[in-house]
């Protein structure tokens, strides 16, 4: 009998989408995101501007669906858990090497930059490279305001292969590798499990993943925070996986 194995916080988030044109970052205190789904793909499975899953096979479970808060004021130094899949629906003797992960590209997020605060939402137009869509945010003596952030939309950039949007939850209509179209409200992004996974008959293995948020919010341009420019967006959190048990 082959028993189950959860995931606990298994998440490879935003590649730097914004790195191209980012001036600041900062601490978050909120953090909400949506993960909608997880899937493995085997060996030999191959992501560049074509997405090429090899015997991929759904694992999402638990708060798959849920807005999670990783923020600090949430879970302290921005760390945190929670139940979201489960390892035990592959197959045995394959072997696993990559994880897509899809989420939703609104994040809600409290926090400041150096020189900025979050003041207001953002929308789902933001873009690399200019303000559009972006929140609006205030200088950081400000107090800062509970903001709906969106992941920058980008097109088919050769450095973010591993990450695209999608139409839906489900992953229908991908974009190729790079590319954000600012019209979806999902993106996928995928990552190297760094040790392949291979599920064993009568083994549970523990999955496990912390993160931070000291840098997870963006500010693109710093000179107009006093003047409540929109310049706020969603950056990446720092992650770290573990695979103990195997």
């Amino acid at each position: 009998m082959i028993k189950k194995s959860k995931l606990l916080i298994i998440l490879f988030l935003l590649t730097s989408v914004t790195s191209a044109y980012s001036e600041q970052t900062g601490p978050a205190t909120e953090y909400k995101m949506t993960i909608h789904k997880l899937e493995l793909c085997a060996d030999g499975s191959t992501f560049t501007t074509t997405w090429n899953c090899i015997n991929g096979v759904d694992v999402s479970g638990g708060s798959v669906g849920e807005a999670i808060d990783i923020g600090s004021a949430a879970i302290g130094i921005g760390q945190a858990a929670a139940t979201l899949g489960n390892f035990g629906k592959v197959k045995t003797g394959v072997k696993y090497t990559h994880i897509i992960t899809t989420l939703s590209r609104d994040f809600q997020i409290t926090g400041s930059t150096a020189l900025c605060s979050t003041a207001g939402d953002g929308a789902k137009t933001t873009n690399v490279g200019d303000d559009t869509g972006r929140g609006a945010s205030a200088p950081n003596t400000t107090t800062p305001v509970s903001s709906k952030l969106w992941v920058p939309a980008m097109n088919n950039q050769s450095a973010h292969r591993g990450i695209r949007s999608v139409s839906d939850a489900a992953g229908s209509n991908p974009e190729p590798g790079g590319t954000l179209d600012a019209d979806h409200l999902f993106f996928q992004n995928v990552g190297a499990l760094a040790k392949p996974y291979v599920l064993k008959p009568g083994q549970i293995p523990t999955v496990t993943m912390s993160f931070g948020t000291l840098n997870a919010l963006h500010a693109k341009t710093q000179g107009d925070c006093a003047a409540s420019g929109n310049e706020m967006s969603a950056y990446y959190p720092d992650t770290s996986l573990t695979i103990q048990g195997q």
